[in-house]
């Protein structure tokens, strides 16, 4: 047992692939962040994907829908050689993978591929992502502490939707319930018993959740919670471009269509 155990342990740190790391170093507020286009002012009247190069930046704002893939893979390949990188940048978490077994496409996207390249050429990368405690507390700051335990445990779960709905929804959240267990948040959602009580109190007469993607608008206050939480972000990402793109190193973003819009200004 204690050599099956030496094993795993070997091969999650050797053969497994990790969740990108954060950044190790907070970037310090940039000028640029006033540039940033707020949430509640973005279009989607724009190209699909949206895709740019400034300077020693190439950030690639995928359209997140199953159809587009392949044609996104091949542009992402493209610029990737062009830039020939340093630093990837790539948006959320993402997670467990088993090179060989798992296909890192069909598990997280154009952000798994970009990871995979960056794993290919020996890149350093990173997720662009505030740390979740740090943003977790300033939305707890300005919403209510449920309502931000239901967006933070229920956001993943949107997102998925766009590619098709889980087997069983609840297994599916019951991953993230970790996310309401921030000390900003703690005690108000413990069990998808609890996201069931507080979705038929807030949005009694609409779409139960398991219906719930954001490919459209969300109800309610979740909407003003993506808005936030998304303003939020972008700030802490071209924090980090800004910062990355000081110490000379080529960098290499992926993220959402819309994200990439609204940060151009800044990184221009």
């Amino acid at each position: 047992m204690l050599v099956a155990a030496s094993t795993l342990a070997l091969l999650t740190f050797t053969y497994f692939w990790r969740s990108p790391a954060y950044y190790p170093q907070p970037p310090a507020t940039s000028p640029a962040e006033a540039r940033i286009i707020p949430r509640s002012q973005y279009s989607e009247e724009h190209r699909r994907p949206y895709t740019y190069r400034h300077g020693n930046v190439v950030v690639f704002g995928a359209e997140h829908k199953p159809a587009s893939v392949d044609r996104q893979l091949r542009q992402i390949d493209e610029m990737w050689r062009e830039l020939r990188p340093t630093v990837a940048l790539v948006e959320g978490r993402l997670g467990f993978l088993a090179p060989g077994f798992m296909d890192p496409v069909e598990h997280y996207g154009e952000s798994g591929h970009v990871y995979a390249l960056a794993k290919k050429d020996d890149v350093q990368a990173y997720t662009w992502e505030q740390p979740l405690d740090e943003h977790i507390a300033y939305l707890a700051r300005v919403h209510a502490k449920d309502r931000v335990a239901l967006f933070m445990v229920l956001r993943p779960y949107f997102s998925k939707l766009r590619f098709g709905k889980p087997e069983s929804p609840e297994a599916f959240v019951e991953e993230f319930l970790g996310r309401a267990d921030h000390p900003a948040i703690r005690g108000e959602i413990n069990s998808v018993a609890d996201i069931d009580r507080i979705w038929r109190r807030d949005f009694a007469g609409g779409k139960d959740w398991r219906d719930v993607s954001d490919e459209t608008v969300l109800p309610g206050y979740l909407e003003r919670l993506t808005e936030d939480s998304n303003d939020q972000r972008n700030r802490y990402l071209v924090r980090l471009v800004s910062h990355l793109s000081a110490q000379g190193e080529r960098v290499f973003v992926i993220c959402g269509s819309s994200h990439a819009v609204v940060i151009e200004p800044a990184l221009m």
